[in-house]
């Protein structure tokens, strides 16, 4: 009898450790409120806990938003949020984690600048204390979309400068989504303490966002850019190559249909893997993949996804076993306001492994990925129904 009832707890205890592992594995989705609307920009991994990087915003008129993170178990449930106090406007839309296990945060502000918005960095520790905030701009509006490591434990601050008198279209103009004033790259390699080693602006006649960067073999970056062509359908990637004084060592523009270009991964022997959408003969966007040479020439390119659908990708990582998974969005039209998570699989010559769509019934921003320890993937973003305010997501989904 007593071992007939040991048994039964045995059993119990193992149906409890089960039930547990299994909050902590699997595929689930968790949505994270806040009194504010939030935009995600990136996820990192930290120890024993994900956090979650995004922008609170308060008001936009008058312009109100603050950085906040966060801090997540790796089953999903919130240990607490983080804000940084602001004054006026503060965002990250993206972050790193730097040699010394320090944290880089980057994005935009208007609270320090004499003029407009500036390039806005945040410093933290490893459990979130701030230890320093530095601020890069000029006499037009300036914003950093993303942050890479330098070549001797300095960054290079990527993103983009606008001119507010030289319009383009209105930013909610139809099947536009952009600025409203003529953008070009903008680019300050900081050293460690954050004072600028340089900065500089590639202003043209084309209306040039970027999107992405990663670091050289040899200490510059690359920066990964859409160059718009509206009113028309007629965009394209550009790529541009800079050395460790930001001098241009090279442009490559990939234009055959309509292309945009939203992620960049750097390989190893150098070569890169770019994400983003192209038309297809109907018109339609379809997800895109570019694997390139270091000297930017193509080596092969193709498109996934729904034919029927409308798909992108905006952010790639190559696994442990040395395939590549990128993420984005499919849809079915841009006013239905529904997007499907779409996640897919290649390996180095881009064939096809495996594909995912999950349904979320909202409007999805897909803005970071990672890899966890077991081989699951986390997918960071952005999404709200018709009528709501955008909320914090985090997707895992099983190896």
């Amino acid at each position: 009898m007593t071992n007939r009832w040991g048994m039964v707890a045995l059993v119990l205890l193992l149906t409890f450790c089960v039930s547990l592992v299994g909050l902590a594995t699997g595929t689930w989705t968790r949505w994270y409120d806040h009194e504010h609307e939030v935009h995600v920009g990136t996820v990192l991994e930290m120890g024993n806990e994900y956090w979650l990087i995004g922008t609170a915003v308060a008001s936009l008129d008058p312009p109100d938003a603050g950085i906040v993170v966060f801090r997540i178990q790796p089953d999903g449930s919130l240990l607490y949020p983080v804000a940084y106090d602001w004054d006026g406007v503060q965002s990250a839309g993206d972050a790193f984690i730097d040699t010394e296990g320090n944290i880089l945060f980057a994005g935009r502000t208007d609270s320090y600048g004499a003029v407009g918005s500036d390039m806005y960095v945040l410093k933290t520790d490893c459990s979130g204390q701030t230890l320093a905030e530095w601020v890069y701009g000029e006499v037009l509006e300036e914003f950093a979309c993303c942050i890479v490591p330098g070549p001797h434990g300095d960054s290079f601050v990527v993103g983009n400068q606008m001119d507010l008198d030289d319009v383009i279209a209105d930013p909610e103009a139809p099947g536009y989504g952009g600025l409203e004033g003529r953008t070009a790259p903008y680019v300050v390699r900081i050293d460690p303490n954050g004072s600028p080693v340089w900065r500089k602006s590639y202003r043209s006649e084309e209306n040039v966002i970027v999107f992405d960067a990663a670091p050289t073999d040899d200490g510059g970056c690359y920066i990964l850019s859409t160059v718009y062509g509206y009113p028309d359908a007629d965009d394209w990637v550009r790529l541009d190559r800079l050395d460790e004084s930001g001098t241009i060592l090279w442009t490559r523009t990939f234009d055959e249909g309509n292309r945009k270009g939203y992620s960049l991964l750097q390989l190893d022997g150098g070569r890169l893997l770019m994400a983003g959408a192209r038309s297809s003969a109907d018109g339609l966007l379809q997800a895109l993949l570019m694997l390139l040479e270091p000297t930017g020439r193509e080596i092969w390119s193709r498109t996934y996804g729904d034919p029927a659908a409308i798909s992108t990708l905006h952010t790639l990582i190559e696994t442990q076993d040395g395939d590549f998974v990128a993420v984005g969005t499919q849809f079915e039209d841009y006013g239905r306001y529904q997007d499907d998570i779409y996640v897919l699989c290649v390996d180095v010559d881009g064939e096809l492994q495996w594909e995912q769509t999950h349904a979320t019934g909202k409007h999805i921003m897909v803005e970071g990925l990672v890899e966890t320890e077991d081989g699951g993937l986390l997918i960071a973003g952005t999404g709200a129904a018709a009528g709501e305010r955008f909320q914090a997501m985090l997707m895992r989904i099983e190896p």
